[in-house]
């Protein structure tokens, strides 16, 4: 009796079939990877998308913001009627601040998302900063950090490695918010101790 040929034909079968299996195998696993990028590729551009659009509107508000009413050449008589121009424009401010930090939470990079929120705190806030020789540029200033905020979201959806070096303008605002802070803690931390 010849054993070795159904022995060939059963050893060819499980062969065949294993390979077969490793091979369906594979390709669902490439299918569901090519699934999982284009997925997430659709995300990352709608997430795009949604802070460029918040950061678009935000810089336009501030291209249309009034002249500073603390300026030593301000006249008194047309003091109040720009201070009040002035605060009906940081009112609105939030209009545009809100959506921007509502899209920045859908950015799973921490960084990105961190960086953001950070800049938008700081655009709010800078109302109530002192900027001293920053106060007449103070719309070219935010300006800069939404400029900065804008090349980061698309650095992001290149995939770059590193965000873009930040420019001067948000380095400044940086500087003056974290003084503001550190300012606002030691004035704290007095408070605390005289009770």
């Amino acid at each position: 009796m010849d054993w070795l040929t159904p022995l060939t034909g059963f050893v060819g079968v499980v062969v065949g079939a294993a390979t077969s299996y490793v091979s369906t195998h594979q390709t669902q696993k490439q299918q569901l990877a090519d699934a999982r990028l284009a997925r997430d590729e659709a995300e990352r551009a709608a997430v795009v998308a949604a802070n460029a659009q918040a950061l678009t509107a935000l810089l336009s508000h501030i291209r249309n913001m009034p002249p500073d009413s603390s300026l030593p050449e301000v006249q008194r008589a047309e003091y109040e009627q720009l201070f009040a121009r002035e605060e009906a424009w940081w009112n609105e401010m939030l209009e545009y601040i809100e959506p921007a930090r509502v899209a920045a939470l859908e950015v799973r990079n921490e960084e990105l998302r961190t960086l953001i929120v950070d800049g938008l705190t700081w655009i709010h806030d800078c109302h109530y900063f002192d900027l001293g020789l920053y106060q007449r540029s103070r719309e070219w200033m935010l300006m800069g950090i939404v400029h900065h905020l804008i090349a980061c979201v698309f650095s992001w959806r290149r995939g770059d490695t590193a965000m873009p070096e930040p420019n001067g303008r948000y380095k400044r605002l940086k500087e003056v918010w974290e003084y503001e802070e550190e300012v606002r803690r030691i004035e704290a931390a007095e408070r605390e101790a005289a009770q």
